[in-house]
């Protein structure tokens, strides 16, 4: 790689470090080209980027911005998870990625190794449980129905005290009958 060409991935690199929400840094040992690519696909259905890179220069693009605590995670084979849409639906696909592989070749080294999402660093487990987790739209319903549910259960309570007033008047008239 000549030196125009490292300066130029470093360009790109530190111009996505500067636009993404979060990274998840990955152990690519033992993966295939046609592996790399179907995971590369996958990411970027749900809003993100996956970058195989050098880690000087990993290290050179993300040196003085919030991600240079994963520096210590540049090692070995290295591959970056840029996110910029859902980070629970990223982490989703890296974890369903790396249990299904492991399903099928319990040998295979590939792994998550860690990320940062808003300033916070993550390690792999927190990144597996983040994977776990609905998406946001589903979080957003689930929130909307916890919001409206004692909203309701006030209507309902209020709209009984005029209909058990309209039976006590029903019963009273049935009886005069």
């Amino acid at each position: 790689m000549s030196r125009k060409q490292r300066e130029d991935t470093v360009a790109v690199l530190s111009q996505r470090i500067e636009e993404t929400k979060g990274v998840i840094v990955l152990d690519y040992t033992g993966l295939n080209v046609e592996m790399i690519t179907g995971l590369r696909r996958q990411v970027k259905e749900v809003g993100g980027e996956l970058k195989v890179a050098k880690n000087t220069l990993l290290r050179i693009a993300s040196k003085g911005t919030d991600f240079e605590p994963l520096h210590d995670h540049f090692v070995g084979q290295t591959a970056v998870t840029f996110i910029d849409g859902d980070p629970a639906l990223a982490a989703k696909v890296l974890s369903r990625f790396v249990k299904d592989n492991l399903k099928v070749n319990p040998n295979l080294l590939f792994k998550i190794r860690a990320g940062i999402l808003d300033k916070n660093i993550l390690g792999e487990e927190e990144i597996k449980q983040l994977g776990n987790l609905p998406g946001r739209q589903v979080l957003l319903g689930q929130f909307v129905g916890l919001l409206a549910s004692p909203l309701t259960g006030f209507v309902s309570v209020l709209s009984d005290i005029p209909r058990k007033f309209l039976r006590v008047l029903t019963a009273v008239a049935d009886q005069k009958k």
